[in-house]
């Protein structure tokens, strides 16, 4: 998600339920009817919930903002000692910044075999340290080691790839988790005093903010991470995908609209028919969001796609792995 749309649910998810929460429930006044209060048996259930959902997502931020960092140090490092060899052509290449010690960043397009042997591209980043070598000049043959593991990222690396810690970034990154924690407990403290009003936790509703801040981040995420995004395929099973598949024509047999739209773009069923490697035939309806602009997708006699072998129900279509 991009920072706009990630402050525009952040803003939906935590301070709106507070804006409404506390006009709507204590109006002018510091206190509230006995009527609105949980019995004590529901408020303590609610506490536990609320104990739950924040602690999931605490825990959530903690892999993502502290381990990962250190996770995909140790994850590129076992991939380049472990990794299956592939021999990958520079087939694009465009010089970017160079860096103060001399490196070089380049934004280049290679291609290789995948697991099948079926060739596929990529596209990457990458900062080459010894530039002078001219080793990702167009037409340029690289060694790279790919993933022996499923959905794993990151699914290749160049033999000669190391990654470096942005130490001030995890520390600052530290800080703010652990900001956060002091935050999510300063609010149960302050929650508490300002409401309990002698009756203890049953202050606690459904609609509290203690309970619906976690819940609706929780949910967020699963709707970007889980939800929506397998209307475009999730990205791990695409990588697989892309990395373990074969290529191969599909006959479009019908393409229609589900009446489903995500970001005003239709969702469409299609359905596809195709051979696999050793002439077995394969009949699969299959859904995609399709832009307005790409529509004539729908009217094809064939689609390029990717299958699994073992999977056959699981395709992609090539456009879509395409860098």
């Amino acid at each position: 998600m991009s920072l706009f749309w990630t402050l525009y649910a952040f803003f939906f998810a935590v301070p709106f339920p507070m804006i409404l929460y506390y006009p709507i429930t204590y109006g002018a006044g510091l206190s509230r009817s006995v009527y609105t209060l949980s019995s004590p048996y529901g408020a303590l259930a609610y506490l536990l919930a609320s104990l739950v959902l924040w602690s999931m997502l605490l825990m959530r931020y903690f892999r993502r903002w502290i381990m990962k960092p250190l996770w995909d140090g140790r994850v590129l490092r076992q991939l380049v000692r472990e990794g299956i060899p592939r021999e990958a052509e520079v087939i694009a290449a465009k010089p970017g910044p160079q860096g103060a010690d001399g490196s070089q960043e380049w934004e280049i397009t290679i291609q290789f075999e995948n697991h099948s042997g079926t060739p596929i591209q990529e596209s990457l980043s990458v900062v080459d340290m010894r530039p002078e070598l001219g080793r990702f000049a167009v037409g340029r043959r690289v060694s790279i080691r790919l993933s022996k593991q499923q959905g794993r990222v990151p699914m290749m690396a160049f033999v000669d790839a190391d990654t470096y810690a942005d130490k001030g970034r995890w520390i600052l990154s530290t800080l703010g988790w652990m900001l956060l924690v002091g935050i999510v407990a300063g609010y149960y403290v302050f929650s508490y005093q300002f409401e309990n009003q002698g009756t203890g936790w049953r202050f606690l509703t459904i609609y509290h903010p203690l309970l619906l801040c976690p819940l609706l981040l929780l949910g967020m995420r699963w709707l970007t991470e889980g939800g929506f995004a397998k209307h475009f395929l999730g990205t791990n099973e695409a990588l697989w995908i892309k990395y373990e598949g074969y290529r191969t024509e599909a006959t479009l047999l019908a393409a229609e609209q589900t009446g489903t739209y995500i970001n005003e773009q239709p969702q469409v069923r299609f359905e596809l028919e195709y051979k696999d490697r050793i002439g077995n035939t394969h009949r699969v309806s299959f859904k995609k969001v399709v832009s307005l602009l790409d529509m004539s997708i729908t009217r094809a006699a064939t689609i390029p796609i990717f299958y699994l072998a073992d999977h056959p129900q699981k395709i992609a279509f090539a456009s879509d792995l395409q860098p």
